[in-house]
């Protein structure tokens, strides 16, 4: 199931097949238990309309998270971008030969911070550009540190300022692609949207299976968008890297 929800389009079936056989399930008991769904049809009617409720308000909250923790993915991606741009044109304030290895440090970092995000569902990749960019952070610190120290004027605190908010960047990015929808709301999801289909089942009188295989198909669909949109290295809706590219592009035609 953990591996299931880091691929979208291996859930979709997934999710189909799970749903639909839970709308199997309630056209058996319907026919089973012929005389108990005609005697109670009311009370079915009342729980079927319910569940569905209930099912559609969480539905609508998983959603409303996804797209959140979306935009904030492409927030965070241009205040990174915005962070180390003026990190670099604040470099023209330092004395050397503190400006020149500030320059050249910010030249490998950035794309340290292209290959973190470039490097998808690959642990090792990962761990690999956050440790290069810890250590890039730290040096990049260290100069600024003490070109600071040794000048102790406002101008030097103005690119302190700008490195600080880098370096704090990184980790709220870091943070926002390993926030993700939780394992339990998807569990429970996933048992609303069975138990909604059995109901579904058993109050469909027709027995073409092409009914009762219309509810799975379209909550698989949207269980998909969702997870989609809250898987930050997968999947096929994810956050352009155009703003760091284009400090990217910036930096190298300032060399």
């Amino acid at each position: 199931m953990l591996t299931l929800l880091d691929h979208p389009l291996l859930f979709c079936p997934f999710v189909i097949l799970f749903l639909f056989l839970g709308s199997l399930l309630g056209a058996w008991v319907r026919v089973r238990r012929a005389e108990v769904v005609a005697r109670d049809a009311g009370s079915f009617k009342a729980l079927e309309g319910a569940v569905l409720g209930l099912f559609a308000l969480l539905l609508g909250f998983s959603f409303a998270m996804a797209v959140n923790r979306y935009d904030l993915r492409r927030q965070l991606e241009v205040e990174e971008a915005n962070a180390i741009g003026t990190t670099w044109l604040r470099t023209d304030t330092l004395l050397e030969p503190a400006r020149t290895a500030e320059r050249q440090l910010l030249q490998q970092y950035v794309p340290v911070r292209l290959n973190f995000v470039a490097a998808g569902t690959d642990a090792q990749a990962i761990q690999r550009s956050l440790t290069q960019s810890g250590e890039l952070q730290a040096q990049i610190w260290k100069i600024a540190a003490g070109d600071a120290s040794a000048r102790r004027d406002p101008i030097s605190a103005l690119f302190v300022s700008s490195l600080n908010d880098m370096i704090d960047v990184t980790e709220k990015r870091t943070a926002a692609l390993e926030n993700r929808i939780p394992f339990l709301a998807w569990a429970i999801l996933l048992f609303m949207a069975f138990v909604s289909s059995a109901l579904i089942g058993i109050s469909i009188t027709s027995r073409s299976k092409r009914l009762l295989a219309i509810l799975p198909i379209v909550v698989g669909v949207v269980f998909a968008l969702i997870l989609d949109l809250d898987s930050s290295r997968s999947g096929f809706i994810r956050v352009h890297q155009n703003s760091m590219m284009r400090v990217a592009a910036q930096i190298a035609s300032s060399r």
